[in-house]
């Protein structure tokens, strides 16, 4: 298996791939000149080789944790091939300064407010059908954060109802995880995958009948977007998807660590974690705590 394949396997499309490869040549072109092999290298190298990207090279942070991303990912590539049994660039990352700009904030209890406010009464059999249907994808948006785009990945096999669990699959941006179902949810999606789902099946045009939430991406676009709309008419704060999200992960971060929450999130790095942790931290200029991996 080439690293090219793993890549592919891992679900990157090409052009990450070209842009990884490329890191990869300028990671292995510094370990050549200091006489380094991929397998001598340790922790105290790669604050070396981060430090030559800042100083030398003149990158910036953002810059510089993305080459140390390819690194940590081409080192994972290693480990699937039974090169090596750990990665010295796990947890490897600039610190800087954090940055606070979510605002407008829901708290836990309005997020459970949404779904438990969220009529699905209706007189047409059909229309009641579509606002069961969106009040399922209202609980997985509020209570698991899930992403459109793995809205319309979601599979009917993927719900767990016997476990009260389901499986998020992953996408080209997010790592696949399995979740808690909060009890509220378990009712509308019991009647929905045993009642309305078979309904709805004759009556919506579909190419994929394995998944949850049936549609093409721009309908399931539709589908968030009108929920969004309505839930304004239960509270005015509600302004999009990614409010509700961006809510929920740092809710999710007063109680649980960020290792907990970047599984939760399915966050492919844990700076993507770090970006909604909500304090200011000056930049620190000593070498020992610029590039101290994250805790």
């Amino acid at each position: 298996m080439t690293y090219e394949d793993y890549l592919l396997q891992n679900q990157y499309s090409q052009s990450t791939i070209t842009v990884h490869k490329l890191r990869i040549k300028r990671f292995k072109g510094w370990l050549k000149h200091y006489g380094i092999t991929e397998h001598q290298l340790n922790y105290s190298s790669l604050l070396k080789y981060a430090k030559y990207l800042q100083t030398e090279k003149k990158y910036e942070r953002s810059s510089t944790n993305n080459e140390l991303r390819a690194v940590k990912l081409y080192y994972d590539y290693l480990i699937a091939k039974g090169e090596l049994m750990d990665n010295p660039a796990e947890d490897m990352a600039i610190r800087g300064k954090r940055i606070k700009v979510i605002s407008n904030l829901l708290s836990e209890e309005e997020l459970e407010d949404l779904y438990y406010s969220y009529d699905i009464e209706h007189y047409d059999t059909f229309f009641k059908a579509t606002k069961l249907r969106d009040k399922v994808v209202l609980g997985l948006m509020v209570f698991q954060g899930i992403t459109g785009i793995e809205l319309y990945h979601l599979q009917e096999e993927y719900v767990q109802l016997g476990k009260g669990k389901i499986d998020i699959p992953s996408t080209r941006r997010s790592n696949a995880r399995t979740m808690k179902l909060q009890p509220c949810q378990m009712m509308d999606l019991l009647n929905y995958t045993t009642t309305t789902r078979n309904y709805l099946t004759k009556h919506i045009q579909t190419k994929n009948s394995e998944q949850l939430i049936f549609g093409s991406t721009s309908q399931i676009r539709s589908i968030t977007s009108r929920i969004i709309r309505n839930l304004k008419q239960y509270n005015h704060k509600v302004t999009s998807y990614s409010q509700l999200r961006s809510s929920l992960i740092v809710n999710w971060l007063s109680k649980h660590n960020l290792r907990q929450v970047q599984y939760l999130a399915g966050h492919r790095y844990i700076s993507s974690t770090e970006k909604y942790v909500q304090d200011d931290l000056e930049n620190l200029h000593d070498i020992v705590n610029n590039f101290h991996p994250i805790s």
